[in-house]
């Protein structure tokens, strides 16, 4: 299973530059393709989980009440393969894009059980709609996952 996802990520997150078998990535542009959005933006009470690319990037959504609400202020937590520092920005209806107001590191303490580390956010999606957050790493890691905010 790691094997699968690691050749997963290998084969879809690429830097512009060398690659270890010697070809050069310079001028292509990869994106990680993002998983369908969810069709409804009630995702249950209190967390919900989201997975985004396989066994790379999760969201643990802290609600208020059962929906993710667009203007609405969101607690979500991420976990994401990789290593290094981590960029965060979401894409929207009408080519709307966001990031996210606050992202910190988590140092521990957390009980979510996922591979990768953890860290957390704060974001508002200004309006309703599918929104695919995209992610990368300082060592080349990306990964996306989408959210309806209703």
């Amino acid at each position: 299973m790691i094997a699968v996802a690691a050749a997963l990520t290998a084969a879809s997150c690429t830097d512009a530059g060398e690659r270890p078998d010697g070809d050069s990535t310079e001028g292509r542009t990869t994106a990680v393709a993002a998983p369908p959005c969810p069709a409804d933006h009630r995702y249950g009470t209190g967390l919900a989980e989201v997975a985004g690319t396989p066994g790379v990037f999760w969201a643990l959504l802290f609600i208020d009440g059962a929906e993710l609400r667009a203007g609405r202020l969101t607690k979500i937590a991420f976990r994401i393969t990789g290593h290094g520092d981590l960029t965060l920005a979401a894409e929207g209806p009408d080519g709307a894009r966001v990031e996210p107001a606050d992202v910190t590191g988590h140092t521990g303490g957390s009980t979510w059980q996922r591979p990768g580390d953890e860290w957390g956010s704060q974001w508002t999606f200004p309006t309703a709609g599918c929104w695919t957050v995209r992610a990368e790493r300082t060592d080349g890691t990306r990964a996306a996952l989408s959210l309806r905010a209703g």
